[in-house]
């Protein structure tokens, strides 16, 4: 008996330490409020924090993924309806109403935010619908995306303040980014976050295979190191500064704008930063400027090639224009069959994107690499 006693001791002391542990490690990710990596990226951020030449002559160790064969389910057999020989016609229901359009765009455009390829999902099935309110950010390491099925039978982004209550939730966490791939220690805070505001609510949580997410979140992140290229093409000068003035006249003649952070932007019809001129130092821009670095993140950027033979072009009239030499990070001259080399590699590294399912620009790629 006191063998038996001893054994149910140590197992509760175990259950209890295990919960005392992960409750940490909740607190301790969830301390502070996360900002939101997609839009706040930090400028000539790649993995690792180097800028480095684009080296595609080894062949890709990344294939694209099979397209899983699609499951058939047959139908449920219908059971015969006998009627009277003389029975009336049974009248036909009335068909339902179709959706407005408009609300089927926004249904796909909630549902848009939240990517199985990408993302950790949980599944919270309330009981009562949860007010919106009621519905914590999540902070975590990573990007956390929510969505929840209205009242109305609509699917919403959960935020900004609206009134709708939720019959189901949908919590993504974004498997990889820049600072590197999803880990075991995260995902299970950000379980056991998800799990006890699902027992608040009286509801029930599911949630994917832990291992199997993990293992594709180090898959996704070793194949964005892959592609995660940021071209930095430099115009030093012969020992005279550039003047600024000049610069500017110079940017704004090409298209580009003066940024807030003092840079000069190329941006496309949308908005998006496309390249960037700045101190090849990194310091602000100020009178005068002894060399410049035309900045090109690549993965972020949609029709690349296009965009790399507008930059060549500039860098190369920059460079006559202020009387400075067009170089690499490592000084050495950049001739026209640099640039062609270099190009080239592009369209090599844009290829095994494609491939993989990630469009260069497009939201996963912006998910992704920032």
């Amino acid at each position: 008996m006191i063998v038996a006693g001893a054994i149910v001791g140590a197992v509760y002391l175990f259950n209890w330490w295990q919960e005392y542990r992960y409750r940490k490690n909740t607190q301790r990710a969830f301390a502070r409020n996360q900002p939101d990596v997609l839009m706040d990226t930090p400028k000539n951020m790649v993995r690792g924090g180097e800028r480095f030449e684009p080296a595609l002559d080894e062949p890709t160790r990344f294939e694209p993924p099979a397209t899983p064969g699609a499951t058939i389910v047959p139908p449920e057999p219908i059971e015969p309806q006998l009627t009277p020989q003389f029975a009336a016609e049974p009248v036909p229901a009335a068909p339902p109403a179709p959706r407005p359009r408009d609300e089927d765009d926004r249904d796909a455009l909630a549902e848009s935010l939240l990517d199985p390829a990408l993302d950790f999902i949980a599944e919270v099935h309330a009981r009562d619908n949860i007010p919106a309110g009621d519905v914590p950010r999540f902070p975590a390491p990573k990007r956390v995306q929510a969505i929840g099925l209205t009242e109305h039978d609509h699917w919403e982004q959960v935020g900004g303040g609206s009134n709708a209550s939720y019959s189901e939730l949908r919590v993504a966490l974004q498997l990889a980014d820049r600072q590197g791939a999803l880990t075991g220690e995260q995902l299970n805070a950000f379980c056991m976050a998800v799990q006890q505001f699902a027992d608040a609510h009286d509801a029930v949580a599911t949630f994917p295979q832990r291992a199997a997410k993990l293992a594709a979140a180090r898959d996704l992140d070793e194949f964005c190191a892959s592609v995660d290229v940021l071209i930095g093409l430099n115009i030093a000068s012969s020992g005279r500064p550039f003047p600024l003035e000049r610069v500017r006249l110079l940017a704004e003649n090409a298209g580009l704008s003066r940024a807030a952070d003092g840079t000069f932007v190329y941006k496309s019809e949308s908005g998006k930063t496309l390249f960037a001129v700045s101190n090849q130092d990194q310091a602000g821009l100020g009178p005068t400027s002894d060399g410049l670095t035309l900045l090109f993140d690549v993965p972020r950027v949609a029709g690349g090639l296009a965009v790399f033979d507008y930059l060549s072009d500039f860098a190369q009239q920059l460079a006559g224009s202020l009387g400075g030499s067009l170089v690499d990070d490592n000084g050495r001259p950049l001739a026209a069959a640099s640039l062609d080399n270099i190009r080239r590699q592009l369209a090599r590294l844009y290829a095994t994107m494609d491939d993989r399912g990630i469009a260069p620009g497009s939201v996963s790629a912006l998910r992704l690499f920032a």
